[in-house]
């Protein structure tokens, strides 16, 4: 499986490999191949009446289509869609001044004789913009290149002019830092008949391998001129002149015959190309089947076609309501067995009110009152002051507990609202969410679904509004019967006995002191602590007050949470739940009975309708590919990439558009002889190899006049799937 990606001055040798499907691209005005960025996916025919040329032009941007696309049925009029393209293409750039654009022009070619091959052709390496460009064209082309570059998959074509100096030439210390153990770059030497007179010496250092050493080394290529395209050399002819050519020179017939020619370029990357598919086929297969389930599990929601019949319609609206009514129950009891709510933590309803009852409890807990405090003590010496009414001496004021009960109440109103605000919000969010997921096709019925929803969490969040009210009005008026107050009361003094006692220990054991003496001091000391903490003073019922306010406020705040949680579930959420289902039943009842508002629910949106398609067809491209890997490696066990590559943007090879999408891959059989594949043999040497999936996105740009000034070395890359 390879798609062929050309850049720069790789752009003779792309000739000579897309030359192989008889004259078909040599159809095309050279104004077209030269310096603009296309994606094709060449794709062989048997021969039959009709067959002889048929091609599709698209781009790669989502959405529809553009107008210039379609189908052609002559070369010709596939040029003329192509520029028409590109202009739109960069006409439509958000940069005014650049002539270039992100988006791959996608061809797909069906003919006799055309050899089954991806091709990338990429732009040369710019290296300064001219009169009109923007800057930014540099680093766009620049990025471009690296992507394809660094991909594992990528066979590297370093591409370089045989009359330029091998030291100046960029490519090759690009290819090196993708690729430093050079097991996928081959040096391809172009334009030997350029070579001025006395540098051929340099050249043979060269493709020797000895100046500049790769590990695969150096072929050396005569592609044709623009004179000999435009006079319709064939490339059977042209490989006949090259090889003669290559006879006949005094210094090229010097060298070995296995780095000559387009066809040995062709061999070459033959061997190559079968031994990276042979690495790569595990994490393929891999991929192919992450894909398929991925792809799988999109499709479900989006159903397969639009019912068109009353019944279909009927049966298919019962349907839809019941899973969404099912998927909501669940949503909220906490049951997440469904593949929509096991991936999505934001549409677990019951979690996220699980995360609101948290933060309630929270905020009430850290709006407790600074009980040992002494200002505490002394604000609540004075309401006991202000609110004493007939009272004998040593009886509590309990006017002062009611009135601290009942500011503290409404201090906890603040939290109680943000959380059924956030229930509330939280209910028509994961509804809303829930139903674009079940029936994300028809808008209108999501819509009126939504509606039904939102009306009843409406209704119900007032009712849950007037029932928290009620919580706050038991609240105020103080009672319990939990003995855990008492207890509570209990080990609040005796802690503060062990403290008192632990502070006079402290205070008396001296050294020497006598134990008469040291039973003297603690005897005087608790007494004093005893009679400012339990006689009859104001201190000691402020103390014993705080005692008795501290725990009711750990009864009062624990039962408020509950009640206000508890509340929630039981008039907020399951009343939602219950009315949902009799609603929305209730409405799939009542529009069944009318076809016309029947067909305005399943009015399909466009957008959905074509990502349906797309998403069938490639299903249906997944697996075949996995069917053909079966095939032909049935041995293949599937290798998940390692963890460094899981993160790496790779080439869009497993998503291309439906038009460019290519045949699945095929491998050599034991024992024969490897077909001719590779950016080199204008006799078709990518026949034998089938590409698996189309071509990655990749910019197009306009022009093509020679205003880039390119380095006069490039690269040219066959990503390997």
């Amino acid at each position: 499986p390879a798609a062929a990606a050309d850049c720069g001055d790789g752009g003779p040798v792309r000739g000579q490999v897309v030359g192989a499907g008889g004259n078909i691209w040599d159809s095309i005005p050279s104004r077209v191949w030269a310096g603009d960025t296309l994606s094709h996916a060449a794709h062989h025919e048997a021969d039959a009446p009709g067959s002889a040329f048929r091609a599709h032009v698209s781009v790669s941007t989502p959405g529809p289509p553009p107008t210039q696309a379609g189908y052609v049925s002559s070369p010709e009029e596939l040029a003329h869609r192509i520029e028409a393209l590109m202009e739109a293409l960069v006409a439509a750039s958000p940069d005014p001044g650049s002539s270039f654009a992100l988006e791959s022009v996608v061809v797909r070619v069906e003919a006799v004789g055309c050899p089954d091959l991806t091709l990338i052709d990429l732009p040369g390496i710019v290296r300064t913009s001219t009169a009109g460009q923007s800057t930014a064209v540099i680093g766009q082309v620049n990025a471009l290149i690296n992507h394809f570059l660094a991909q594992e998959r990528t066979i590297v074509l370093a591409v370089i002019p045989a009359n330029q100096d091998v030291a100046t030439i960029d490519i090759l210390e690009r290819a090196q830092r993708v690729d430093p153990e050079g097991v996928r770059t081959v040096g391809v030497l172009t334009k030997p008949d350029l070579v001025g007179p006395g540098s051929e010496p340099e050249v043979l250092s060269v493709l020797r391998n000895e100046r500049k050493p790769l590990k695969l080394g150096y072929v050396m290529v005569k592609c044709r001129s623009q004179r000999e395209l435009d006079e319709g050399l064939s490339p059977e002819e042209a490989r006949h002149q090259e090889m003669a050519y290559f006879r006949e020179h005094p210094d090229w017939r010097e060298c070995r015959r296995d780095v000559l020619g387009v066809r040995t370029l062709t061999e070459k990357l033959t061997t190559l190309l079968v031994e990276r598919i042979q690495l790569a086929l595990p994490i393929l297969k891999w991929e192919l089947q992450s894909q398929l389930e991925l792809v799988e599990r999109e499709l479900v929601p989006l159903g397969r076609n639009r019912p068109k019949s009353v019944q279909q319609q009927k049966d298919h609206l019962m349907r839809v309501v019941s899973d969404y009514c099912n998927l909501v129950r669940q949503s909220a009891r906490g049951f997440y067995g469904n593949a929509v709510l096991a991936e999505s933590e934001d549409l677990r309803l019951f979690g996220i009110c699980q995360q609101c009852y948290e933060e309630l409890k929270v905020a009430v807990v850290e709006s407790r009152p600074g009980f040992s405090d002494p200002r505490f003590h002394e604000q609540l010496a004075r309401d006991m002051t202000d609110l004493r009414g007939r009272e004998l001496a040593g009886f509590h004021n309990s006017q002062a507990f009611y009135n601290f009960v009942a500011q503290n109440v409404e201090s906890w109103r603040p939290a109680v609202v943000h959380c059924r605000n956030q229930v509330v919000h939280a209910s028509r969010s994961v509804c809303n969410e829930l139903v674009q997921r079940v029936v994300p096709s028809y808008p209108k019925l999501a819509a009126t679904m939504y509606q039904v929803a939102a009306g009843l969490i409406n209704d119900q969040s007032d009712a849950l509004a007037q029932r928290l009210e009620d919580v706050f009005v038991k609240e105020s008026d103080p009672f319990t019967t939990n003995e855990n107050m008492l207890e509570l009361i209990n080990q609040t003094r005796f802690r503060k006995f062990d403290r008192a006692l632990q502070h006079v220990m402290n205070s008396v054991a001296k050294p020497g002191d006598s134990q008469d003496s040291v039973e003297a001091q603690v005897i005087q000391t608790l007494g004093g602590w005893y009679m400012n903490t339990h006689g009859v003073n104001t201190t000691s019922r402020v103390e014993d007050m705080t005692i008795m306010i501290e725990a009711y406020w750990d009864v009062a705040t624990k039962r408020l949470v509950d009640n206000v949680c508890m509340t929630i579930e039981h008039d907020f959420l399951s009343q939602v739940l219950r009315r949902l289902e009799s609603e929305c039943f209730l409405l799939a009842t009542d529009v069944t009975r009318k076809q016309h508002d029947l067909d305005a629910l399943f009015s399909e949106d466009p957008l959905m309708q074509s990502k349906r398609r797309q998403l069938f067809e490639k299903k249906d491209r997944l697996a075949h590919a996995l069917a053909t890997l079966r095939s032909m490696a049935p041995n293949c066990v599937a290798e998940k990439p390692p963890e460094s590559e899981l993160g790496v943007a790779q080439p869009n090879f497993l998503h291309p558009t439906p038009e460019a999408s290519a045949l699945p891959p095929r491998v050599k059989p034991e024992n024969q002889p490897l077909p001719s594949a590779g950016a080199g043999g204008e006799e078709g040497g990518a026949r034998g190899v089938r590409a698996a999936r189309a071509a990655a996105d990749t910019p197009a740009r306009t022009g093509g006049d020679g205003q880039q000034q390119q380095e006069m070395g490039s690269a040219s890359a066959e990503p390997l799937e």
